[in-house]
């Protein structure tokens, strides 16, 4: 047998404490993304990338809805429905 092999503890890296451990990092203020309010009375400044970010979600989910609504009724429910009124009443092919 190989000497050290067996029931001996692992040793290896990571933060002390485990991995579900508070960690090692300072403790953060509480601000979201590290961002710091604006002065009472004063609204936050958009960065660069928020106007078009917020644009091509409005425009996907107009296309999205707009697309969605206006997609033609094939299911098998309406196929059905149209099948046994021609076979009922007859062709009605104008």
């Amino acid at each position: 047998m190989r000497s050290g092999s067996g029931s001996g503890s692992l040793k290896g890296g990571g933060p002390p404490g485990g991995f579900w451990s508070e960690g090692t990092k300072a403790k953060s203020d509480g601000l979201l993304f590290g961002e710091t309010p604006p002065a009472p009375g004063k609204t936050r400044k958009w960065e660069t990338w928020e106007a078009p970010w917020y644009a091509t979600l409005v425009g996907s989910f107009v296309l999205l809805y707009v697309g969605l609504s206006a997609k033609p009724d094939n299911g098998i429910t309406t196929w059905a429905r149209d099948e046994a009124s021609k076979r009922r009443y007859g062709s009605q092919d104008n």
